[in-house]
């Protein structure tokens, strides 16, 4: 991957940041989520993926600039109004096999916990999602043993919907469906409640206050978004923000230094 002088510079200044000790003192005052989705080394890095070597060293970073914590601990937090400053939890969408295979590993290496929202009607299937049919090599996705297996190891999973619907555009009915059919199957699946919830695409303009007000009725705790940036010491646990770490992150202290200034 070819660096970008401006990136390289920020990672530098990054670096002098959190030995000077910045890092630590301003992140005190931000709950953060970030947001992964391939961890991939058969695969070039894009927007999607990260090499295990790269996602090894964010999460280095994230453990020791943070306390980390699972998401549900942040969402507890939120809910009885606790200063979650300081804390960060990881994420990952849409439920691909590299997750199981190349991030648990390190995420188990590094004692680091991690939450895991999966589309339900990808498991166990050889669906190719719309924005990978340009892979010459489909990454695939996680059968539903491993997904027992990623909750037996202390892992969390949640829900990403039945079919990747993005849930500002379609009507109140399909939505409804996709939110309690992905809640109804991953729940049966594996055999205890799933209460975390996180919107597919994840911009402003997939999610809607209807679509929210289903994900509430459906039993869930939260709603996470794509939509980057930090959250407050004591966030809404149904409007909370998630940085995605892609290619506009080239190094942990490049992602640091954004954060510091709000550029994430």
């Amino acid at each position: 991957m070819k660096i970008s002088v401006q990136k390289r510079l920020k990672g530098a200044v990054g670096r002098m940041a959190a030995l000077a000790g910045v890092f630590a003192r301003d992140f005190r005052s931000k709950m953060v989520i970030v947001a992964f989705h391939r961890i991939d080394d058969q695969l070039p890095e894009d927007g999607l993926t990260l090499s295990s070597a790269r996602f090894e060293k964010f999460c280095e970073f994230f453990r020791d600039h943070f306390r980390v914590v699972p998401l549900s601990e942040q969402v507890a937090g939120c809910r009885a109004g606790r200063d979650m400053g300081g804390t960060l939890s990881i994420t990952f969408d849409d439920g691909y096999r590299d997750n199981f295979e190349v991030a648990a590993p390190i995420l188990r290496k590094l004692k680091l916990p991690a939450t895991f929202f999966v589309t339900s009607g990808f498991i166990g299937t050889q669906t190719v999602a719309p924005w990978d049919r340009h892979l010459a090599q489909q990454p695939g996705w996680m059968d539903w043993d491993q997904l027992r297996t990623l909750v037996a190891q202390g892992f969390e999973i949640g829900c990403h919907t039945e079919t990747h619907a993005d849930l500002g555009v379609v009507d109140t009915t399909t939505a409804w469906a996709e939110i309690e059919a992905s809640r109804a199957k991953l729940s049966e699946q594996l055999g205890r409640p799933v209460q975390l919830f996180a919107y597919p695409f994840g911009s402003r303009y997939n999610l809607s206050v209807e679509s929210r007000e289903l994900v509430l009725r459906a039993g869930f705790l939260c709603c996470l978004s794509g939509v980057g940036g930090a959250n407050a010491r004591t966030a809404d646990p149904f409007n909370l923000n998630r940085i995605v770490i892609g290619q506009g992150f080239v190094t942990p202290s490049q992602f640091g230094l954004d954060l510091l200034l709000g550029r994430v």
